[in-house]
């Protein structure tokens, strides 16, 4: 009854696993208006139907798309695109011949849960305090490892603090599924949690995940950062800046609770050049994040910037500490051979935090290649920081280098999604140790791209990640316990496995398939060594069913990205409805006249709105030819004005909207980028133009956005005709 009672509570059929589905699809669901895709054999049919799960009566059709392969998993496959259907409710898929696919949702809120529980994981793993049965339910347990008197170990010492030196390091997360804490994850880990809430702060200033710290007036993912952040202060060395690689017991312990764990003593082991400028990396970027919040953090976000740049300086007196685990500590190493990445990251975030031209000349950009993240490969992240930031980065800064950047990772990343089989941005040769969170790092650069240039693929392949995690893989599995159909039941996670409770901790990505099996003498034997067949649902496999906090972060960012960026439903099914909308907008949001001033108080107000949410863009108004306002805000540029003159062409010839012209085109199954008739180097159908409209004299001009991707110009425009317009109607 118990396990029964589990499952139904995390969503789990943990009391049967069944074999695995013929179709692969996500099998927690999709916003309405996302890129939904599913994976059927390639001897199927050849056509494909969405029913409701509880009728069974179909709602839409489609054709098959020709069989492909993907050498990872050995399979031909074809691939059923139901994009173009956005109908809120249950449903499953279904192909002649086989068994109906898993159920599935489609609505506005798919990813909230999901998005909740992982980053709920992370206060799990809190490490020096009790997690009390009002926050952690059935998980709840006394606090191990209050870390408030940690040894220097032999590697550390200094002569200020000698071998055996007690110091106070308290806080922190567990690094996975053991009990040790590690600065090269944890600064990955955190980064990305706060980079998560700098995109999209409204997503996580709307979620509640129920920690002791809710209600404080601080969104509840960076009071969970403070957490991590607070241990990684105490490990920096307050007299020369260092700071220590790890704290650890010298090996792992038993598969129990963390209260029952504590009997062996707890050691800071060697400084590292790697930990310290990730250290400083991850300490500027939270400088910015804590700055609102001074009255419940008094005085952090100066204490966290002087503390970056301390270790900052320590790196550079201190180029080449590589860490090596000492010959008595048999903890994870975390070994890094290479730190011109991490000196890139933190130069980056420095520079942001600071405007010292000095730290972006010490990144050298021209020699920083980008590439997704990794916690020892972090170029991308200094990358995805300065292209997130880039209005408002001094004049040194190469703007078009780092849309370059950025944009040419994500294009090759979704060159990659496209030719593979199972529709996902990995290859054979990435599916690695904690292949989840590589494809969850594709997937965040993805998202950076669409930000950056607005194209459709990139979205789209970010969105095919998540579905991979969730169930569209060749083991028909979802990889993040306590979601989907088929979840992890037996992770290598040490407070899951000792807990007694029969469901895991929800909420946590498994590490994932990877064909080396680093863990087969002590595990049963794998089913497959195909690079995404290599997994074991046990909690012996530490090399695929583990957990991690670096691997869950990108999954938190993911979850937020997709339900922000995903454009509405109502704006954006393929549907009727969706023109209705369309035409209602430029119905109503008409002037009875417009003048000089008018587009003055608007342009400004667009570009007032814009700043508040960090965006860079450029603004074009006229009226009868004549260009009344025009604005390029820092960091916008040169194309932006290619875009309008080509959006606000299309708008003027057609009379309606830009993104009126870009649904209606995809409805009708067309190609936006190749409407008959229209030269597209001088009209484009993205969205970002708005007609304007006087009362009884019809069209008169434009309002014209560029620099989001389409139907977030679009939206900004209405968002900001209806407040100045007074418009109540919901548009």
């Amino acid at each position: 009854m118990k396990r029964q009672a589990l499952c139904l509570l995390w969503l789990a059929a943990c009391s049967a696993i069944a074999a695995p589905a013929a179709i692969k699809l996500n099998q927690l669901g999709f916003l309405p208006a996302a890129h939904k895709l599913a994976v059927a054999p390639a001897g199927a049919g050849g056509r494909f139907d969405i029913v409701d799960a509880a009728s069974g009566k179909a709602v839409f059709s489609g054709a098959l798309g020709s069989p492909a392969s993907w050498d990872a998993a050995g399979e031909t496959v074809r691939i059923a695109d139901f994009s173009g259907f956005a109908a809120p409710g249950r449903y499953r898929v279904k192909v002649e011949g086989l068994a109906p696919s898993d159920a599935f949702a489609i609505g506005a809120d798919a990813y909230q849960a999901l998005g909740a529980a992982a980053l709920k994981a992370y206060y799990f793993n809190r490490s020096g305090t009790a997690l009390a049965p009002r926050h952690a339910g059935a998980y709840a347990r006394p606090a191990g490892h209050p870390d408030d008197r940690v040894l220097v170990h032999a590697s550390a010492a200094s002569g200020a603090r000698p071998a055996g030196t007690v110091i106070s390091a308290p806080k922190g997360w567990y690094d996975a599924g053991d009990y040790n804490k590690y600065l090269p994850s944890s600064g990955i880990a955190t980064y990305t949690l706060l980079a998560a809430y700098e995109h999209f702060p409204g997503w996580f200033e709307r979620l509640d995940v129920n920690i002791p710290e809710s209600g404080n007036g601080v969104p509840d993912i960076v009071d969970e950062a403070m957490w991590n952040l607070e241990w990684m202060l105490a490990m920096q060395d307050p007299l020369d800046g260092g700071v220590y690689h790890k704290l650890t017991n010298l090996t792992f312990d038993a598969m129990v609770l963390p209260h029952q764990a504590m009997k062996a003593p707890r050691y800071v082991v060697a400084k590292s050049t790697a930990a310290a400028l990730n250290f400083a990396a991850t300490m500027a970027t939270a400088s910015r994040v804590l700055a609102p919040y001074q009255q419940q953090y008094p005085g952090m976000a100066a204490k966290m910037l002087a503390a970056a740049e301390r270790a900052w300086q320590w790196a550079a007196a201190n180029p080449a500490v590589l860490f090596k685990n000492p010959p008595d500590v048999l903890t994870g190493e975390y070994g890094d051979a290479r730190v011109d990445d991490e000196l890139a990251w933190a130069a980056a975030e420095l520079y942001i935090a600071t405007g010292k031209d000095s730290y972006y000349l010490a990144m050298q950009p021209e020699t920083v290649s980008a590439t997704y993240p990794a916690w020892d490969d972090v170029r991308g992240l200094a990358w995805m920081s300065l292209a997130h930031h880039r209005a408002r980065l001094t004049p040194l800064a190469d703007r078009a280098l780092i849309a370059a950047r950025v944009g040419g990772l994500a294009a090759r990343l979704a060159a990659q999604w496209r030719s593979s089989g199972y529709r996902v941005p990995m290859k054979a040769e990435d599916i690695v140790w904690g292949s989840n969170a590589v494809v969850l790092n594709q997937a965040m650069m993805l998202v950076q791209g669409y930000r950056l240039d607005g194209n459709r693929d990139s979205l789209a392949a970010a969105q095919s990640a998540l579905d991979y995690v969730l169930g569209r893989n060749p083991l028909g599995r979802s990889f993040v316990t306590g979601f989907g159909a088929r979840p992890p039941l037996h992770p290598h996670h040490r407070p899951s496995q000792g807990d007694g409770v029969t469901a895991p901790v929800p909420g946590w990505v498994a590490g994932g398939p990877q064909p080396f099996q680093q863990d087969k003498a002590e595990c049963p034997p794998y089913s497959s060594r195909l690079p995404a067949l290599s997994w074991l649902d046990h909690v012996c496999s530490y090399a695929s069913n583990e957990v991690a906090i670096n691997w869950n972060a990108p999954l938190v960012y993911l979850a937020a990205a997709l339900s922000e960026l995903t454009p509405k439903a109502n704006n954006m099914s393929q549907g009727s409805t969706a023109l209705d909308l369309l035409r209602r907008q430029e119905e109503v949001l008409q002037f009875d006249s417009f003048s000089n001033t008018a587009a003055l108080e608007i342009g400004t107000r667009l570009v007032d709105l814009a700043r508040t949410r960090k965006q860079a863009i450029s603004v074009e108004i006229a009226r009868n030819g004549q260009v009344l306002f025009a604005h390029a805000m820092d960091g916008a540029p040169l194309d932006h004005a290619h875009w309008i003159r080509r959006k606000s062409a299309l708008s003027n010839r057609t009379g309606h909207s830009s993104f009126y012209v870009h649904t209606e085109v995809l409805q009708a199954g067309g190609d936006i980028d190749a409407i008959p008739t229209l030269d597209p180097r001088e009209y484009a159908a993205h969205g970002g133009a708005f007609p304007v409209r006087v009362r009884g004299t019809g069209q008169v001009g434009t309002i014209t956005v560029s620099g989001l991707p389409g139907p977030i110009d679009h939206r900004l425009v209405v968002s900001v005709l209806k407040d100045y317009l007074n418009i109540e109607e919901e548009l």
